[in-house]
């Protein structure tokens, strides 16, 4: 954190507001800098204060927020805790290695999107438990799973991504 970004955020809260806006406030901070920042605003938060944050960060906004609000083209186009955002946009994806053509892998159940990567695969899914178990019973040879939570990046890339094509068609 720079001493000016110090400085500013310092006299933000040096009056206990109940409500503080922070519009994009980790720019050009440090790893170390950024971490300290978060642990301030969850104890700001944790004693009562209502924090408005303003982010192009999503892992910040994740990390941070109870509550996202994801604004396209100006019209909100979700509402809600993050887990939530995530879990109904986006589902899960699975990472590994596999021997499974991309069509093979786009046809197991719950694939919405297959992702080739330098290092294997990424597959998007609605069920990942399905398509892991079909993925598993299909290629012996799967190295290196992992199943996990999409972020909200990929939610955020999804809500808008449907968003823009429903105004098209609109």
């Amino acid at each position: 954190m720079t001493r000016r970004q110090a400085l500013v955020f310092a006299l933000a809260i040096c009056g206990n507001p109940e409500l503080l806006f922070l519009d994009e406030p980790t720019v050009g901070m440090d790893v170390e800098a950024r971490r300290l920042f978060w642990q301030t605003v969850r104890d700001l938060a944790a004693a009562g204060r209502s924090i408005l944050l303003t982010t192009h960060y999503l892992e910040e906004a994740d990390a941070l927020a109870n509550r996202v609000v994801v604004i396209n083209r100006g019209r909100i186009i979700a509402d809600g805790r993050p887990d939530d955002i995530k879990a109904h946009a986006a589902g899960r994806q699975i990472t590994c290695r596999s021997r499974l053509t991309h069509e093979a892998l786009s046809a197991l159940p719950g694939v919405t999107r297959v992702d080739t990567q330098s290092d294997g695969v990424r597959l998007m899914t609605a069920d990942a438990e399905a398509t892991a178990r079909a993925l598993l019973l299909q290629d012996a040879t799967v190295a290196g799973l992992e199943i996990r939570s999409a972020g909200l990046e990929e939610a955020f890339l999804a809500l808008t991504n449907a968003d823009t094509a429903n105004q098209a068609v609109a």
